[in-house]
């Protein structure tokens, strides 16, 4: 198979060397630094168990028009950052991916929404959406690690009843775990309350995820969220699965129905063990001086479908205006870091009705 991979990242990096080093011919496009190492060195892929430097079967570009060039394709795998696929998918259309039907349209990544932006340009029927339930890291340019075995993929076709058989079986003789799925929402929706989980709040407060959860309140306020997640998914239609290697509709279960005092030993060291110590994506965007994340596909989007199904979603709508606004550059981080009670002050005023979320907060 021949393999475009917009956004050749952790992720993108990740399946691209798993692919090329089952024969498969792999086009990355990314960054300057990506490209470098690739053309000159090979991309080095570090597992638990191996390491491998991929040379044969993969090449990089900056562009999506240069990579396309090379074509053609018989799969386009989009892991960019999520508030950057409307990018993505406008560059893919200039290059001419869309003009050729054999091309599919895999798209990994974070949250809810972007998926409809492929399904828009290209057609369901050449949409397939994906969840990674394994994390990855890029500890340098020119390397990409698996940092833990545990997990998977989770690939479900846009448009139900269409095959995507030969995909699943060229991964899989990649090495790569898959799972199939009939509902592309489920896996999407599935995949939601792990992406949030430790990531949003440590965030927002600058503190880790286990000190997050070993306080109270601020326990209380991920329940809501968590909470008012499972509402919508359920005023959707939408039945939650487990992922590889995530009992997912256990964890929610847990999180719906037992109180905070139950689950406060519980979460820190869940949430800690599952990021094996490495900081939230969310918090690792503000480190690094971005100024936009992913939230809006997160807790963002919870927001979002509520507002269409008629939930009230305040516990997530305060997390999403209050971190844009950090991202934004409208809150300093020091007005929030390690600071719960301001936190909690908000969600108190948010849940009272009195005022908006981000007003109530004096300067």
């Amino acid at each position: 198979m021949r393999v475009i991979v917009v956004g050749g990242g952790a992720v993108g990096g990740f399946i691209g060397a798993r692919l090329a080093l089952a024969g498969n011919e792999v086009a990355l496009v990314g960054r300057p630094w990506l490209v470098e190492a690739v053309r000159t060195r090979g991309l080095r892929l570090i597992e638990p168990q191996q390491e491998h430097l991929v040379q044969q079967g993969l090449s990089a570009a900056p562009s999506v028009a240069e990579a396309a060039a090379q074509g053609p394709f018989d799969l386009a795998l989009l892991a960019v950052k999520t508030y950057d696929t409307a990018t993505a998918v406008r560059e893919m259309q200039e290059a001419g991916l869309g003009s050729l039907q054999r091309v599919r349209f895999l798209v990994l990544q974070n949250g809810v929404g972007s998926e409809e932006l492929l399904v828009q340009a290209f057609g369901a029927e050449r949409v397939i959406v994906a969840a990674l339930t394994q994390p990855v890291s890029v500890p340098e340019p020119g390397v990409v690690r698996l940092v833990k075995e545990k997990g998977g993929f989770a690939l479900a076709p846009a448009a139900s009843g269409t095959g995507i058989e030969h995909v699943v079986t060229v991964f899989q003789e990649a090495g790569l775990r898959i799972r199939s799925y009939r509902n592309y929402q489920a896996v999407k929706w599935s995949k939601l309350p792990l992406n949030i989980l430790g990531n949003t709040i440590p965030a927002i407060l600058d503190m880790p995820p286990g000190e997050v959860y070993a306080h109270i309140g601020l326990l209380r306020l991920e329940i809501a969220a968590m909470r008012e997640l499972m509402a919508v998914t359920r005023a959707l239609e939408v039945r939650l699965v487990n992922l590889p290697g995530y009992p997912v509709r256990l964890l929610m279960w847990v999180l719906c129905n037992l109180p905070a005092p139950l689950l406060s030993p519980l979460m820190p060291r869940l949430v800690g063990s599952g990021r094996k110590g490495r900081m939230p994506s969310l918090q690792h965007g503000l480190a690094r001086g971005r100024e936009v994340s992913e939230v809006a596909y997160l807790n963002g989007a919870v927001v979002r479908y509520g507002e269409r199904v008629g939930v009230p979603t305040p516990a997530n709508r305060l997390l999403t205006e209050t971190l844009e606004a950090i991202y934004a550059r409208e809150y300093t981080r020091d007005e929030w870091h390690h600071r719960p009670e301001r936190l909690i002050e908000a969600w108190e005023w948010a849940i009272s009705g009195s005022v908006t979320p981000n007003a109530q907060v004096q300067r």
